[in-house]
Order: structure tokens, then C-alpha cells, then sequence
């Protein structure tokens, strides 16, 4: 989605543009990605992280040489550092890229109220990319909740990602926890599980890759894709989300009617299983059409990869 960036002005885009920028946990995963992304595109941006590449000695001190900061920060660290940077935050913008909302927005909230002589302005983002992403075109960013934001300055950064050729949706923080019990946690649970339940087996990983197929190969890839990623991030979207657990319980409780009837070798009850799953994908037939095509791209990159050994 496209907004209205010509409802800006240029004064006010070379403003918004000409404001320094500071990320806190610059140095490597989505705050190192932002950091790459921003200066790409001529923004003055600098950061701090808890390893020696941090350009400044302190978080206040960061947010003291920065018109913006971005919060980059683990899930688990999100709430800590916005204590103790929002008394310094006077007529800033603030930002923050976290995975779960709920937490981070509620603190934001208490915080601001707390504190209410501080008078700034605050997104909340969720990036739904690895930092391993080179090009954000078809890429999802959702924008979550905005307090004391002005709307040109939403627009600028909505736009920063679209006129990119990503994908900018709003969403509630709440709903955005709900769907991403799904989204994030049911997927990366039952990669976690599968990925595990291969290793156990003991097979050797070269070999069975040489049996699959691109049909297969395609979960081979994510299996290895997700599991050589940080585990930290992937534990704190399952833990700190509130909703995971009763979307991984009732996984779990679906996994056992499906092993129950195969077990019983209930053909009928298998067929059954799965067509009463059918309505639900019926009329999202797109994206049958979207993995033949992917199957046979990655049918032709296999083939050109063993070509070339």
C-alpha cells in the first residue's frame, strides 16, 4: 500500500528527513538491519549495543544527540530501556520494532501517564522480516498503535517501506498479538518440532536431501533457515506472547487426534481429518497457483546448483 506521500510537503519531508536518528541495539540483528536501511537512504543514524562497536557510552546519551530512537532491543529488554530512556525523551519521536506488543505498548502507556510532563510522540512497528532480508519489496510491516503522533510524521514513515515496495498494514497491538500466536508461534513451533523430530531420526541430512523433491526441499530449507537463527528470539516470541500457548496447545491436541487415527489405521477418519480442514482453503486457491510456481523456480536453482558442482 501506497499512502499519500504527496500530501506532505517538501519542507516537511526534508525536516522529517534531516532528523538524526538513533537506534538503540544497533550493532546486528533488526537494529543493525535499520541502521543499514536508514543511512541507505541518507538519514543521519547512529546507535548503541552492549558490545564494543556502540557509538556512544549510554543509552541517554544516544537519545540526548538523536531527534528519533528506535527501540531494537530483545523482547525481554524492550520494557527496561524505555524506563530508562523516556524522562530524556522530550519532544522526540519514539519507535520501537518489537516482535510481541502488549507488554511494550502497556508500559508505554503507564510510562507516559507516570510521567506527564514528558510530551513525545510513539509508534509501535513489528517488521515481519529477518534481519537477513536484503530488498523489503513484498515484505510485510505492520503498524501497530501511534500515541501524540502526528499524522504527517506516521505518513513519512509508512512511506520510508512502502515507496520500497513493502507491504504497510495497521493493525491493533491486541489483534496483532492474537494473529501472531499464529503467525510466528504456531509456525516456529511446529518448525522447532519437525526440524528436532528429523535430527532425532538420525538420517543422514545430504542423503535425504538427495530424495526430496522441491515440494519437500521447501520445508528442508526453512527447517535450516529457522533453526541456524537466533533461538533467544524465537524463545521470547513463544514465551513473552500470550496467546502461543493455547495456540500450541491446541496443535498439540490436533496432533494427537491425527496420530490416534493412524495408529487405528482409520482410513475413512483420516480422509475425513482432512476434509474438514478444506472449507477453511477453499477459496485461498492463489496460493496453490504461488507454489507451483515457487516449486518449480526452486526446481530450476536446484538443478543449476548440481550443474555447476
Amino acid at each position: 500500500m501506497l499512502f499519500n506521500y504527496f500530501s506532505m510537503t517538501n519542507s516537511f519531508m526534508k525536516s522529517e528527513h534531516s532528523k538524526s536518528i538513533g537506534v538503540v541495539g544497533g550493532s546486528r540483528g533488526m537494529g543493525k538491519w535499520l541502521v543499514d536501511f536508514l543511512s541507505d537512504r541518507g538519514h543521519k543514524v547512529s546507535f548503541t549495543s552492549n558490545d564494543e562497536s556502540s557509538q556512544y557510552s549510554s543509552n541517554i546519551e544516544l537519545v540526548a544527540a538523536s531527534d528519533v530512537l528506535i527501540l531494537a532491543v530483545p523482547i525481554s529488554a524492550m520494557e527496561g530501556v524505555l524506563a530508562e530512556i523516556y524522562p530524556s525523551l522530550n519532544d522526540k519521536l519514539l519507535i520501537d520494532v518489537c516482535s510481541v506488543k502488549s507488554g511494550i505498548v502497556a508500559a508505554h502507556q503507564k510510562i507516559s501517564q507516570e510521567q506527564s510532563d514528558i510530551s513525545s510522540q510513539y509508534i509501535s512497528i513489528h517488521p515481519m522480516f529477518a534481519p537477513s532480508v536484503k530488498n523489503v519489496e513484498g515484505q510485510v510491516v505492520i503498524f501497530n498503535y501511534s500515541a501524540n503522533v502526528e499524522t504527517e510524521t506516521e505518513l513519512y514513515w509508512k512511506n520510508l517501506f512502502s515507496t520500497q515496495g513493502a507491504l504497510v498494514q495497521d493493525i491493533s497491538y491486541d489483534e496483532h498479538d492474537r494473529l501472531m500466536g499464529v503467525i510466528q508461534g504456531l509456525n516456529h513451533f511446529n518448525v522447532f518440532v519437525s526440524a528436532k523430530t528429523l535430527a532425532h531420526m538420525g538420517a543422514n541430512l545430504d542423503f535425504i536431501k538427495s530424495l526430496s523433491s522441491p515440494t519437500y526441499r521447501i520445508f528442508l530449507l526453512f527447517y535450516t533457515r529457522y533453526v541456524l537463527q537466533n533461538p533467544r528470539l524465537y524463545a521470547e516470541i513463544q514465551i513473552f506472547n500470550p496467546f502461543v500457548k493455547e495456540v500450541t496447545q491446541l496443535f498439540m491436541k490436533e496432533a494427537e487426534i491425527l496420530l490416534s487415527l493412524v495408529e487405528k489405521r482409520d482410513f475413512e477418519g483420516f480422509e475425513n481429518y482432512v476434509k474438514e480442514i478444506q472449507p477453511f482453503f477453499r477459496d485461498n486457491k492463489e496460493d496453490s497457483v504461488l507454489s507451483d510456481k515457487l516449486i518449480d523456480a526452486l526446481g530450476h536453482l536446484l538443478s543449476d546448483t548440481s550443474t555447476n558442482k
